[in-house]
């Protein structure tokens, strides 16, 4: 299966990778304020221009990047990228993790998680009322930052039809995904980019993460929730910028 990639500008390649539910165009407002670089927005499986087939979602993302590229990866979009950066590291130069962490289920020697009942009634959701449930994972990405109704119509906007089979597998992965023993093994250059107001993701989860990585920093961004990249386009392209140009 081929993804959907819109590519843009000139220089070094990024690969940008939203959450669920969303596609490339989350990006919009950050990769117009990039310069330098050879900017690849993907569609995941399911969603936004890529249609939903079986299979491996990090595989599928490597093989249509076979050349050395940074990753830049939101909540999902994140666990993707770290897990790409893992399985194939002499490809990827230099990872980015917006509003990531490492296990987004809470789960035996991990509480900071959301609790496996929330995620199963999105999963519940999905089936019989999908608008209203995606409408509610907005409402929670925008709670806790400076303009939680300004967000949440931004994300509104961004989110597009997406395909049942993109969520049900997103859903998955956000269940069963847990790399806390991985992120150890990750020694390229990370940076850690997270809302001080996350009510999804809570910011020790990335602070954790950031303690585990061999050669990782963090930035928190005060009054800001799940989706810096929307929120605070400004400041976390100046701290993209700085980051990969080091």
């Amino acid at each position: 299966m081929k993804l959907h990639v819109e590519s843009e500008g000139d220089g070094r390649d990024v690969v940008l990778i939203h959450g669920w539910g969303m596609n490339g165009s989350c990006w919009d407002s950050l990769s117009e304020r990039l310069s330098g670089y050879r900017i690849h927005l993907v569609d995941l499986p399911g969603h936004g221009a890529s249609g939903y087939c079986e299979g491996d979602w990090v595989e599928m993302l490597a093989e249509a990047f076979p050349f050395e590229v940074s990753l830049c990866g939101w909540s999902l979009g994140g666990q993707l990228a770290m897990n790409w950066a893992f399985r194939y590291p002499e490809r990827v130069k230099k990872l980015v993790l917006l509003s990531t962490t490492p296990c987004f289920v809470a789960r035996e020697g991990w509480h900071l998680g959301v609790s496996a009942e929330l995620l199963e009634s999105f999963s519940r959701g999905i089936e019989k009322d999908r608008e209203e449930t995606l409408r509610r994972f907005l409402f929670l990405q925008a709670q806790g930052g400076e303009d939680e109704k300004g967000l949440y119509r931004k994300l509104q906007k961004i989110a597009k039809e997406t395909e049942m089979e993109g969520l049900r597998k997103g859903l998955r992965l956000l269940e069963n995904n847990d790399f806390r023993k991985e992120s150890s093994l990750i020694d390229m250059p990370v940076l850690l980019i997270h809302g001080r107001g996350d009510r999804l993701i809570p910011p020790e989860a990335a602070q954790w993460l950031c303690g585990e990585m061999r050669n990782a920093e963090i930035a928190f961004m005060p009054g800001c929730a799940h989706a810096p990249l929307v929120s605070h386009a400004d400041a976390c392209a100046s701290l993209l910028t700085e980051f990969l140009d080091g």
